[in-house]
Formats: C-alpha cells, sequence, structure tokens
C-alpha cells in the first residue's frame, strides 16, 4: 500500500479527501496507534459553517491475541450508528453531554468524518493533569456528565428496539469482559504486576477465592446483558471539554462509541469514576475538583437514570476496583511503588464493595444506595 492511499498517513488522508466536501489544506494528526488514525482536517471550504472537522479512519483489525482479531467495519458500524442514533433520538436536553454530529461515514474506506470540539478542547484527563479546573467548573461537568449517561441508560432500558439496533456487537462484550475480569486473577497471582509484591499486607487465598468468584459471575453478566445500552469505554480521554471549560455551560462531547452495546449500566460508572479517582491519586492539588466531579455526576445520573439497575452501587465499587487494579497500574502513571496505591485501593473496593454498608459510609457510590 502507497502512502498515497494508506489512510494512516496524512498523505493518503489527504488524497481521499480531495474529491470529497471535505479537501482540506492541511490535516493535524490528534491521535495514531495501530488500529486507529485521527486527525482535525482544516477545510479548504467551510462545511456547513465549519472551518474545521474530525476524520477518524479505523484500520482492518485490532489483535487482541494472536488467533483473536476485532474487524473495523463491525466496531465503527456500531460506533456511527450510536453517534446518528443518540443525536436523532436522545433528548440530552440543556446543560447535558451529548455526541459529535456524524457529516461522512465511508463503511468500505472505514472512515468517519465528525463535527470538532474546538481546536482549543481537551479531554477531562488532559484538563485536570494540564490544570485542575475549580470545584465549581469540575461540578458543572459532572452535571453535564451525570445527565447524559443517564438518559442513556434509561433510553435503553425504555426502549427495545434500542437494544435490538446494538445486540450484535458481540465483539465489544468480548472486549469488556477480557480487558478487566478475565486479566485480573492472572495479573494478581503472577509477576505480571509488580505492584502486588509492594502491598504492605499480601492478598490472602481467601481474598483471591472471593476475586474468582466476582469474575465468575461477572463474565457471564456482560455477555448476557440486554436491560441497558451502555457506552462501553466510559472514562476520562473519551470525554472532550469545548474551548471555554470555565464557562457556565461548557461543550461537553463524548467520543469513541466503539464498544456501544447492551451492558451492565454500572460497569460504565465504575470506570469513570475510577478515572476520575486517579486523577485524585496521583495529582493530589486536583482532589478537591475531583470529589465535586464525582458527588455531581452520580447525583445527576440518579436523577435521570429511572429506575436504578439492581445492586447498581455494588456493581459500580467492584468494577472501580477491577479497574484500579488492572488498567491504572498498566497505562503510565507512575512506577510501581506509586502505582501501589491504586491496588491497594482497587482491592479494596472490590472485596469490599458487596457490602450496601461499607458502600454507603466509605465509597464514592453512596448516592446510589
Amino acid at each position: 500500500m502507497s502512502a498515497r492511499n494508506d489512510l494512516s498517513t496524512i498523505a493518503g488522508a489527504q488524497t481521499y479527501l480531495a474529491s470529497t466536501p471535505f479537501a482540506s489544506t492541511r490535516l493535524t494528526l490528534l491521535s495514531g496507534v495501530h488500529c486507529n488514525f485521527t486527525y482535525r482536517l482544516h477545510l479548504a471550504t467551510p462545511y456547513k459553517g465549519r472551518t474545521t472537522l474530525v476524520m477518524k479512519h479505523a484500520q482492518p483489525y485490532i489483535s487482541l491475541s494472536a488467533t483473536e482479531k476485532v474487524y473495523a467495519m463491525e466496531r465503527q458500524t456500531f460506533e456511527a450508528r450510536a453517534l446518528q442514533k443518540i443525536r436523532e433520538a436522545l433528548d440530552c436536553g440543556p446543560g447535558a453531554a451529548t455526541v459529535p454530529v456524524v457529516h461522512l461515514f465511508d463503511e468500505d474506506a472505514h472512515v468517519l468524518i465528525i463535527e470538532d470540539c474546538g481546536e482549543q478542547s481537551c479531554n477531562l484527563k488532559q484538563l485536570f493533569l494540564t490544570a485542575a479546573p475549580t470545584p465549581a467548573v469540575a461540578r458543572g461537568i459532572g452535571l453535564a456528565l451525570g445527565k447524559f449517561l443517564g438518559r442513556l441508560h434509561a433510553w435503553g432500558a425504555t426502549d427495545p428496539t434500542v437494544i435490538a439496533a446494538f445486540s450484535g456487537n458481540e465483539q465489544a462484550k468480548r472486549i469488556t469482559a477480557w480487558i478487566t475480569y478475565e486479566r485480573l486473577v492472572p495479573m494478581l497471582t503472577t509477576d505480571e504486576l509488580p505492584e502486588v509484591a509492594l502491598l504492605p499486607t499480601p492478598i490472602t487465598e481467601r481474598d483471591l477465592a472471593a476475586i474468582r468468584s466476582l469474575v465468575d459471575k461477572r463474565i457471564p453478566e456482560i455477555y448476557a446483558a440486554r436491560g441497558a445500552l451502555t457506552m462501553g469505554d466510559f472514562w476520562t480521554g473519551n470525554v472532550v471539554i469545548g474551548p471555554d471549560p470555565a464557562s457556565a455551560d461548557p461543550a461537553v462531547h463524548v467520543i469513541d462509541w466503539e464498544l456501544v452495546k447492551p451492558g451492565v449500566p454500572a460497569l460504565d460508572l465504575g470506570q469513570f469514576c475510577a478515572e476520575m479517582q486517579t486523577l485524585a491519586l496521583f495529582r493530589p492539588q486536583a482532589a478537591e475538583a475531583t470529589a465535586a466531579l464525582i458527588e455531581a455526576f452520580l447525583a445527576e445520573y440518579r436523577a435521570n437514570c429511572g429506575t436504578l439497575a439492581q445492586r447498581a452501587a455494588s456493581i459500580a465499587t467492584q468494577h472501580m476496583g477491577a479497574h484500579l487494579v488492572v488498567i491504572t497500574p498498566t497505562v503510565g502513571w507512575g512506577p510501581p511503588e506509586e502505582c501501589v496505591k491504586a491496588v491497594e485501593l482497587g482491592l479494596t473496593y472490590l472485596l469490599e464493595g458487596d457490602s450496601d454498608n461499607w458502600v454507603r459510609e466509605n465509597s464514592v457510590f453512596r448516592q446510589l444506595i
């Protein structure tokens, strides 16, 4: 494949765009890994009043293992469908987050062209790492995200056609089960996670048995879930804040919907709160803003989600724990000597999360009890 028609290169992407309404004077690479390449398009001619848009190109497949692959057309088709249906049907309302508008979906070339949140926008993780917002600003973002996610879960729970539209995304269920739960026990029982050896108190066989029991219960639930539509990858890197995050009504977009599926709603909650708690663990100066965002997020979620799923607080608590154990130490937050605090907290959430009293008195999910 030459650079001219390889959409993982700027030259190839520009050639692809040249004969479309999205021809661009230049492209800026926003992210580029082995599976997805995302560019900001600086349009030669404004399109529907926009001078910039975002193009996402998916490579043919992601390798999960030597024998298993996730194919681009399927994952990107579900992503495009989610963006379109949410914009068309889900009443996010004033003050809620939303998703970008889709301007083109080319299944053959694996290309999505969507609304740009702005050249000065950044994701929520970047915002907190650069300069933590004030608690008031953080609260506004939390309210917007809680309202959005609550209405998303309620929408799928009350409209069977929504569930049917995404029920075929079996690969998304496979990834969700694998990335956290299938790796949890192996990471705690091998040298793969050096933080385990640094724990102030070793993990007991009784605790490992409890974690194995949780894994054996949660994985089948992930595959069987049909009661709500879940985003599937609800974390701070997939929340984009518009160019003026300090405004009274900041623009908040939720991006990257490849893992959208009928799922367990509390997993969206647990993943997001784990990522926010990670910011507080590694950036103590952001702890007050982080706490304000989590509190507002969960309160607004509870107000908009309709009937709260059974054991939602417990499932979210334990999923936050699993995320802190499996994900946080493996994505570059620091050396094992620093990341051991995340693993220790994660184990506490995992092992205590089945107790309503503990969740109510000690966890961030007390509002859901």
